[in-house]
C-alpha cells in the first residue's frame, strides 16, 4: 500500500466506487458518512489525503478542512467534491482548480490522476 486517504462524503454509493478504485490503485482507504467521525480519524491516522463532499449534514467540508488543519501535527492535503451546477462551485470559484473533484458526472479517471498528482506534488 502507498499514501492512506481519508473519504468524507455521505453518498455511499459515490463512496464505494471512489474506494474499489482507489484501492485498485494502490491506496489505503478510509470512509465515513460523519465528518465528526472523519476529525476523530484524522487525530489517529497519518492520513496523505482527505477527500471530502462539500455539503454534508452536521459540518461541511470546509469546516472539516479546519478542524483537521487545526488539530493536525502534519500536513494534510485536502480535495472537494462538489456538483458544477449548485451553490458549491460559487464556494469554490472554479472546477479547474486542482483541489476540486466534480462529483456529478463522476470520472474515476479524474480522481485517479488528481490524487496521485497532489501526493505526488506534495512528497
Amino acid at each position: 500500500m502507498r499514501d492512506s486517504i481519508l473519504l468524507v462524503d455521505q453518498k455511499h454509493s459515490t463512496a464505494n466506487l471512489m474506494k474499489t478504485y482507489l484501492r485498485a490503485d494502490g491506496y489505503a482507504v478510509d470512509h465515513t458518512p460523519d465528518p465528526k467521525e472523519a476529525v476523530v480519524f484524522a487525530t489517529h491516522t497519518d492520513y496523505s489525503l482527505v477527500i471530502t463532499d462539500l455539503v454534508m449534514r452536521g459540518m461541511t467540508g470546509i469546516d472539516l478542512y479546519r478542524e483537521i488543519k487545526y488539530t493536525s501535527e502534519r500536513e494534510i492535503i485536502f480535495m472537494f467534491l462538489l456538483r458544477p451546477s449548485s451553490q458549491e462551485l460559487r464556494l469554490m470559484g472554479s472546477l479547474d482548480r486542482k483541489d476540486v473533484i466534480k462529483k456529478e458526472p463522476l470520472s474515476i479517471n479524474e480522481v485517479i490522476t488528481k490524487v496521485r498528482a497532489a501526493i505526488t506534488n506534495n512528497q
